[in-house]
């Protein structure tokens, strides 16, 4: 499909962007010229501050803006909220003021006071309360009528969504929880097996690229669909083999390419098929983990068409 030149980008789209953006006194806080690789994101999606979707939307592949974001539409203003304190016996070894720390919750903070008695760590983005300038120029577009979506669940989800990052013709993906009984679960809510939800990842695919079909043979090929709430270790309910539809068509693809997998085993293949409901997106920390260092700091390569082993907890 080709795009027309006179195509602007919209909500729902796929868009590859250049930036860079400036503060009021005219310093650079980030840019993607520098590194050379565009930012790749869903118009309205909610993977960008809302000032920049705004930026991005209206223009043509090749044209370029500049837009001033106010706080309210970039990172908000300081919420003393968000400012945590605790004694200083608590404070882990080597923390020191001014140093940055990466939360459990996978949160950035800012040690923002350490002395005797308190440590104050300040989990506000470092632009909270800020206006920023971005000068954006679209490079690629996407039109939101060549993306789809699929579901998929094949144990633990950090390692299926490192998968699927890597198959060309997918251009975004996140992890969730599907097809349970409780609203808003959490991932120890999850965890607990009583929320009867799966742990999946959600792809979103140019079907230019790569088809619905193709993205099934990857889920046969990258786990085992025999094993009943189990793959490998990790046991539980919420480590189900399933495939959530998003449409009659999914369905029925996924029970053809089923029928088609028990053919080629002799165990019993124990995937579910249904429609994909009550999903929901997991908390941020779960998002791209592995290819952001996983348990143990250790970043694995998301390219496309990387074949490198995938270490499951990073």
């Amino acid at each position: 499909m080709t795009i027309k030149a006179s195509a602007t980008a919209k909500n729902g789209d796929f868009v590859k962007v250049h930036y860079t953006g400036t503060l009021d006194d005219g310093s650079v806080f980030d840019t993607s010229r520098k590194r050379g690789t565009p930012l790749e994101f869903m118009v309205g999606g909610g993977m960008v501050i809302k000032g920049f979707d705004k930026a991005v939307t209206g223009l043509a592949v090749g044209e370029s803006r500049k837009e001033r974001v106010a706080p309210e539409d970039a990172y908000g203003h300081p919420d003393p909220g968000m400012v945590l304190k605790f004694p200083a016996a608590q404070a882990p070894e080597g923390l020191k003021a001014g140093m940055q720390v990466q939360l459990s919750n996978g949160m950035i903070a800012k040690c923002t006071k350490l002395d005797d008695k308190e440590v104050e760590l300040d989990l506000n983005h470092e632009l909270a309360g800020k206006s920023l300038t971005f000068d954006v120029e679209l490079m690629a577009l996407t039109p939101a009528e060549r993306l789809g979506k699929a579901t998929f669940g094949m144990g633990c989800f950090w390692g299926p969504e490192l998968v699927f990052q890597r198959v060309p013709g997918v251009v975004t993906t996140e992890v969730g929880y599907s097809n349970g009984n409780t609203e808003e679960p959490t991932y120890e809510e999850v965890c607990s097996g009583k929320t009867g939800h799966c742990e999946v990842v959600q792809v979103t695919y140019d079907n230019g690229a790569v088809t619905y079909e193709e993205l099934l043979d990857v889920f046969w090929e990258k786990h085992d669909p025999t094993t009943l709430n189990r793959q490998g270790a990790d046991q539980g309910t919420q480590y189900r083999s399933g495939i959530y539809a998003h449409s009659e068509e999914q369905k029925a693809a996924a029970e053809k390419s089923k029928a088609a997998r028990q053919g080629k085993v002799s165990a019993p293949i124990v995937t579910e098929v249904v429609s994909l409901s009550k999903y929901y997106t997991a908390e941020p920390y779960h998002q791209q983990y592995l290819a952001r260092g996983g348990r143990f700091g250790k970043s694995q390569n998301p390219a496309k068409g990387c074949n490198d082993p995938i270490r499951c907890y990073g």
